[in-house]
């Protein structure tokens, strides 16, 4: 793949090194979906060019982004982007992989319409007797394991949900396909590290640290039409929050 241009920014107050500014300018354009995950980053020779710095700052920042998760070397082709960044909105996964330039696919393991449970009465404010959709993905961007993914959804309200192809395709879409608006998405998220089965799911070590998100989301008119749990591989995926005075806001997962 092509290396994939970097923005012309200047650097900040001289207080912090410049290996640290460059590292910054790098890491925003990730942020921002200028460079997605799979692109290769410039020669360290067009980067010195770039931003007027020397080879020796450029490894540096090179080296503080792989410390922090967002690139990895190859020995031949150079530096590549390996971190998932979500955007500051609510987003499915499928959009997401299409900002990053990338297929966003599943293995699916349970796809089926049954009566909701009690507990998912209460968290989906569902009416007695309704229906939901339990679906079940390990979750793929760009045919690699980012995370695991069950879901429960208001099929009484989207009575087709159940006929899409979830390897493909996106719950969000099935749901705006019939009107269903997802507009707001509160989350938990926690650490933890990857058991023997999601190890196998993922397909790495015990022990790999992870992302636990429990998301609840709601629609235009406020309706909770969707519970999901999901383990997320904390390497390959970043959960990004914005904080305001009085309110802290949590906005998006890949879905």
């Amino acid at each position: 793949m092509a290396s994939t241009r970097l923005s012309q920014a200047t650097f900040g107050p001289v207080e912090q090194p410049r290996y640290l500014q460059l590292a910054r300018l790098m890491r925003a354009d990730i942020d921002r979906g200028a460079l997605h995950v799979g692109d290769r980053l410039p020669g360290e020779r067009e980067i010195c060019r770039r931003f007027d710095v020397s080879r020796t700052t450029v490894r540096r920042a090179l080296e503080e982004l792989r410390n922090q998760g967002y690139v990895q070397a190859d020995a031949t082709r150079g530096w590549f982007v390996t971190m998932l960044v979500e955007p500051n909105q609510l987003m499915g996964f499928t959009d997401l992989a299409e900002r990053q330039g990338l297929a966003a696919t599943a293995r699916v393991r349970k796809c089926t319409v049954r009566p909701a449970t009690l507990a998912e009465v209460d968290d989906l404010s569902a009416p007695p007797g309704a229906d939901v959709l339990e679906l079940e993905r390990v979750r793929l961007m760009g045919g690699v394991p980012v995370g695991w993914q069950r879901a429960v959804a208001a099929a009484w309200l989207v009575p087709r949900l159940a006929e899409h192809d979830y390897s493909i395709e996106s719950l969000f879409r099935g749901f705006r396909e019939q009107g269903i608006l997802p507009s707001r998405a509160d989350y938990d998220v926690r650490a933890g590290t990857t058991d023997r089965e999601q190890s196998e799911l993922l397909e790495v070590a015990v022990g790999t640290p992870l992302l636990l998100i429990r998301a609840t989301t709601l629609d235009q008119d406020g309706r909770r039409v969707e519970v999901s749990d999901g383990a997320f591989l904390g390497e390959r995926y970043r959960f990004r929050t914005s904080v305001t005075a009085g309110a802290a806001s949590v906005e998006p997962v890949s879905r």
